[in-house]
């Protein structure tokens, strides 16, 4: 639903104590009732009017010029001043808009909040978008759309977000080792209805030492119950026998402590297991036992925080200026019961539209082009493994694009149906046909003959020997995509050594190990 995502826009409230109060401020007419409604947090500007059926912000879809070189790396105090720049940019657009209708005894119970908004100098008052996240930056989602059909039983998806004048700008070339770390908020109506039944008030306002910036000392986070549940703890995430433990303390009934401490017992194993099985949630154990009494500050010392999930990136900077595109489906599983589960982030960001915003920052990967213009990069993308290598073809596409001169590519890409998992099909034949990149899918649905990607290796193995196994060759290979395929490939490419190599099969043992070494073959499995 469209509730689900525009969540991720919240920012919180943080400050340090006073050095001085001051009159001469004024506090925006809006501040109280946003104050109330998002827990001092921003989020509540744009929340509530999407609540209301508002369209959002106006965006400003002109380029903006980089606030960094390319060559310049952001220190830990440009990201934060970029980062501050991003959120202050993202009140501007939405603050005009406000139409929060808080009701008036939220804002009565926001007291004096709005101190914090109007003396912001004084008091040190930072909006973040997650405090506990130094390296977050509020990023704007520019495009989305739906690669498979929209009754196939996998929901592909690309996504994109502007990062112009952002600490990451240029540090999410998919094609030079990038990838991006995303952090999700939980469903808002999973979390109302967890408030009604824990009786929680989801405007009640609450400090969180576990949510403060690590880094600096004396500060104070300030955000609402439903902030909390919906942006930072894992409420649907699976628990431990740890949270049990520290779960009995809370329960007031006897027998009911008495039933959670056996939770943690060997002898119990089999039933907690049953309920791992289950895919039990810490909001299904916390609604189970009535008796439980917590204090809202110490919910976030029972549950951990929403953790980042790490995505391949699918663009090249150097192609695409001020873009970051992924490639990504929606996981689901089927937990005992036959009840269907969603992973959590790829189904955040599967309800992602242009406008939103999501949490993010750049983060390594292995899958980096060689420096080698002129090396044969073999490339295996399994499903969306395919992401990183669009971005390889990307990067060569405009290097030669600048009148360099660029190796030959092979893609060997595996799915189940061309007609329906053929993610670019467009582009990669464009690709293919002005000679940047030679293109050998494998589909093991489409026929009777189940065809691999291990099949189509075999195809051009003369060209794998002559680049990638010959003494002097100088060639890549890189994979992508899930680990069983995996061991496929090595198989695969094993005994190509062995036969176009003459060698034993030792000797093409070592010489993996002597390409891997060498980083010319990497993988990245998951």
């Amino acid at each position: 639903s469209s509730e689900h995502q525009v969540v991720a826009r919240t920012l919180t409230l943080v400050s340090v104590p006073p050095l001085a109060m001051s009159s001469s401020q004024q506090l925006p007419a809006w501040v109280p009732k946003a104050a109330a409604v998002a827990g001092a947090t921003v989020a509540g500007i744009l929340v509530l009017k999407a609540l209301q059926g508002g369209q959002g912000a106006v965006v400003d879809s002109k380029p903006k010029k980089s606030a960094l070189s390319h060559t310049e790396a952001p220190t830990e105090s440009k990201v934060k001043e970029l980062a501050a720049k991003a959120v202050g940019q993202y009140v501007s657009e939405v603050g005009a808009k406000l139409n929060a209708g808080a009701p008036e005894a939220a804002v009565t119970k926001a007291g004096d909040l709005g101190k914090y908004f109007a003396f912001q100098k004084e008091y040190g008052t930072k909006l973040m978008a997650r405090p506990d996240v130094g390296e977050g930056q509020l990023l704007r989602v520019t495009d989305w759309k739906r690669l498979t059909p929209e009754d196939y039983d996998r929901t592909t998806f690309h996504v994109e977000v502007d990062v112009v004048g952002t600490s990451i700008e240029e540090l999410v070339n998919g094609a030079d080792g990038k990838a991006l770390s995303v952090y999700a908020t939980n469903d808002p109506k999973g979390v109302a209805e967890f408030l009604k039944m824990m009786n929680v008030d989801p405007f009640a306002m609450v400090s969180v030492e576990e949510i403060a910036p690590q880094e600096e000392e004396g500060t104070v986070v300030i955000t609402t119950a439903e902030k909390l549940f919906t942006q930072y703890l894992d409420l649907f995430g699976k628990p431990t026998r740890e949270f049990l433990k520290k779960l009995v303390p809370y329960a007031v009934d006897i027998m009911e402590k008495v039933t959670i401490a056996e939770l943690t017992l060997d002898r119990k194993t089999e039933e907690f297991q049953e309920k791992q099985a289950r895919a039990c949630t810490y909001a299904d154990y916390l609604t189970e036992f009535k008796s439980l009494k917590i204090p809202l500050d110490k919910y976030a010392e029972l549950m951990p925080t929403i953790k980042q999930r790490v995505y391949s990136i699918c663009s090249s900077t150097a192609y695409r200026p001020g873009k970051c595109q992924l490639l990504v489906v929606r996981e689901d599983w089927q937990a005992k019961g036959d009840v269907t589960k969603f992973g959590l982030c790829s189904s955040f960001l599967t309800f992602l539209r242009p406008g939103n915003y999501c949490v993010g920052h750049s983060t390594h990967s292995s899958m980096k082009i060689p420096d080698d213009k002129m090396a044969h990069v073999f490339m295996a993308g399994l499903g969306t493994g395919l992401a990183p290598f669009r971005a390889y073809v990307e990067e060569r596409k405009s290097q030669k694009d600048k009148g360099h001169k660029v190796g030959p590519m092979t893609l060997f890409f595996g799915g189940r149906y061309s007609k329906t998992e053929y993610y670019y099909r467009d582009e990669f034949e464009a690709y293919e046909k002005e000679g940047i990149v030679k293109c050998c899918n494998a589909w093991s649905r489409d026929t009777a003959k189940k065809v691999y990607v291990q099949h189509k290796i075999k195809e051009e193995e003369d060209d794998i020997w002559e680049q990638l196994g010959k003494p002097g060759s100088k060639g890549y290979f890189f994979l992508c995509g899930s680990k069983q395929p995996e061991k496929d490939v090595f198989k695969m490419l094993l005994s190509i050594m062995q036969n176009k190599g003459n060698m034993s099969e030792s000797q093409a043992a070592a010489k993996m190990e002597e390409l891997q070494a060498a980083g010319r073959y990497v993988t990245e499995v998951y």
